[in-house]
């Protein structure tokens, strides 16, 4: 009997408790489904910000092909300063800051480098002039400007400065030394910015135009046929003649051109078309590394002088 009574004691007691317990948690309802909240919105993506996003999520590596034109000191395929032409060393930086891109580089003259743009290949050329896009008529797409260039001058020999600054003023005129009798040339596949027009006309026109359209070397090819009087004159950056003047005991003489001494801008320059686009993009998302790059100025000061500066930066613009 004891062992019964201690059961409904304990029975009794454990009731009074669940009692307790639901009378303190109060009714018992059924779920409310949660209050519907939006879920949080990422910030717009630009337009170049998705392309980008697109391309980096893409299992495939994108691809940057580098058209190398073998004309020193842009790129120097051989020699003692084989690797550190200027266009050399902003491509290896260009691999630098752009870890994620498999870098290749195709070998060709400039004027073949231009015809693949054209045929939209994948293909960019490091080294060009910049170009506004509403000034350009080809079609191309240019990067943001990477470096600044010293403009062309007049190249000569010493004997002929002082006649050409003489009859064609300091600057000189170009324009009056391409209507002279003075034997002029330059590699016709190279591009000379806004003094293009004259030149094209001096080449088509003049019977003292004289050029050699080699390719490779074609640049030191005409300051060769000036130290041998082959040639009066020819124009081109103080680079080309910086590199000649190291692999070269006959001196030549730079001459700056009247109207045209502004620095100028160099940019990448890649074909209109989807491809070119997502490879602009990439160059701009790092231009402000290059432009600040210790390797590229100092590579760009030695082919172009102390007092080339460098492109400012997007900050501070």
């Amino acid at each position: 009997m004891k062992i019964l009574f201690s059961l409904i004691v304990v029975t009794l007691v454990l009731f009074g408790l669940n009692l307790y317990r639901l009378s303190a948690a109060g009714p018992v309802t059924a779920p409310q489904p949660a209050a519907q909240q939006s879920a949080p919105q990422l910030p717009a993506l630009q337009p170049e910000q998705q392309l980008l996003l697109i391309q980096q999520s893409s299992a495939r590596q994108f691809r940057m092909l580098w058209g190398t034109n073998p004309e020193a000191p842009f790129h120097i395929l051989e020699g003692p300063d084989q690797g550190q032409g200027f266009c050399d060393v902003l491509v290896q930086r260009l691999q630098v800051y752009l870890p994620d891109v498999r870098h290749q580089t195709l070998i060709e003259p400039q004027s073949r480098i231009r015809q693949r743009m054209d045929a939209k290949e994948h293909l960019c050329y490091p080294c060009a002039l910049y170009v506004p896009a509403p000034q350009d008529p080809k079609g191309r797409l240019f990067s943001k400007p990477t470096h600044y260039y010293r403009p062309h001058g007049i190249i000569t020999r010493p004997d002929l400065a002082e006649t050409i600054r003489q009859r064609f003023g300091v600057p000189v005129n170009l324009q009056k030394l391409l209507a002279s009798e003075l034997r002029f040339g330059f590699p016709s596949q190279r591009r000379y910015g806004k003094l293009q027009p004259l030149l094209d006309e001096h080449r088509i026109h003049s019977p003292y135009h004289i050029s050699l359209d080699t390719g490779k070397d074609a640049t030191m090819l005409h300051l060769q046929m000036l130290s041998q009087h082959q040639l009066d004159a020819t124009i081109d950056y103080i680079s080309s003649l910086q590199y000649y003047d190291r692999h070269s005991a006959q001196p030549l003489v730079f001459l700056p051109i009247a109207g045209f001494e502004d620095w100028l801008a160099g940019a990448v320059s890649c074909p209109d078309s989807n491809w070119g686009q997502l490879a602009v993009l990439r160059v701009n998302a790092i231009i402000d590394n290059i432009r600040q790059d210790k390797a590229l100025r100092q590579n760009l000061q030695f082919w172009f002088g102390d007092n080339l500066p460098p492109y400012p930066p997007e900050q501070s613009r």
